[in-house]
């Protein structure tokens, strides 16, 4: 019996552009052509806002296909931790709608996170439903030399960050919060002979986008052990990167495809992965992101049951 015979067939949320902020809530429904810039403004006219990393003028149903998630997951969580719900496309065109407009709300197979970074190749998205944080006041910065291990000593003390960033320059952290905090941080920062700067959350997000990104036609995402950051970066003989410190979350650029095996093999030798962008998009030689037989045949057997003509995107591993 088709699903069609005995549930009818859902409507999406809200309509293409639009955003339905349920404020009281905490909560945002939006459809996934929005741009990121869009839900900031929306939700700024409630003191809200959509703590997430990505560029402002990209759909937030690409970022979440692609897995936007940045250095403020320290502070407040991935895609998958803020996500509530997502309605999507599958290859046969039928609206599949995951989770709900509430927090709790854990009824059925959890396809919500699932959408996240499958980048088209199992559904497409039309909706998402996210939750929101109240909307910082101001925000600062603190640099520090570039050694890692400052930030894990921190971490469990009053001097957490809501962010971190590792470059070959610096340790940065970020720290968001109202009047009160920032003040708190800034004169606790400047006790301990640290660098700060005040500044605005706008200063801080065009500030941390600008940083938080690679150049070039190889770029990676490697996800290695934060310990093993430094390892990395210099077995894998890298020009310009950036690290979110934190995690092991590590963005770059490959010089070539030799280099692209190169960087694939030294995130191996310290226990991690790595994936091109340019992988997705059919250029040949580039490692895969996943290599494991088990992990291909069951992604190969969920691509059947998500589009079972090959309507969508092709998969990749």
């Amino acid at each position: 019996m088709d699903i069609g015979d005995y549930r009818p067939q859902r409507t999406p949320l809200v309509s293409p552009g639009a955003i339905d902020a349920h404020v009281r809530d905490m909560t945002v429904t939006v459809a996934a052509d929005v741009t990121l810039g869009a839900v900031q403004a929306k939700l700024a006219e409630h003191q809200q806002w959509l703590p997430i990393d990505g560029d402002a003028a990209t759909a937030v149903g690409r970022l979440v296909e692609v897995n936007s998630t940045g250095p403020l997951r320290l502070g407040y969580g991935a895609w998958r931790d803020l996500l509530l719900g997502v309605q999507f496309y599958n290859g046969l065109g039928e609206l599949i709608t995951a989770g709900g407009r509430t927090v709790k709300n854990v009824a059925g197979y959890d396809l919500t996170k699932f959408m996240v970074g499958q980048r088209g190749m199992f559904g497409t998205l039309v909706t998402i439903t996210a939750r929101t944080w109240r909307r910082p006041a101001g925000a600062v910065l603190a640099t520090l030399p570039p050694d890692a291990a400052k930030l894990r000593g921190m971490i469990p003390t009053a001097l957490r960050p809501q962010w971190a960033m590792l470059t070959a320059e610096a340790l940065l952290l970020g720290y968001l919060g109202d009047e009160r905090a920032a003040d708190y941080y800034a004169a606790s920062l400047s006790a301990e002979g640290v660098t700060v700067q005040r500044r605005t959350l706008d200063e801080d997000i065009a500030h941390r986008a600008r940083l938080w990104r690679a150049i070039g036609d190889l770029r990676f995402r490697a996800a290695v052990p934060p310990t093993r950051i430094a390892q990395f970066v210099a077995d894998a003989a890298l020009g310009a990167w950036v690290a979110d410190a934190a995690f092991g979350i590590v963005r770059g650029a490959a010089t070539s495809i030799e280099h692209a095996q190169r960087i694939a093999a030294s995130a191996g030798r310290v226990g991690g992965t790595v994936a091109f962008d340019a992988a997705y998009d059919g250029v040949a030689g580039l490692p895969r992101a996943v290599s494991d037989p088990a992990q291909q045949r069951l992604l190969t057997e969920l691509k059947k049951a998500f589009d079972p003509e090959g309507r969508l995107r092709p998969l990749v591993f």
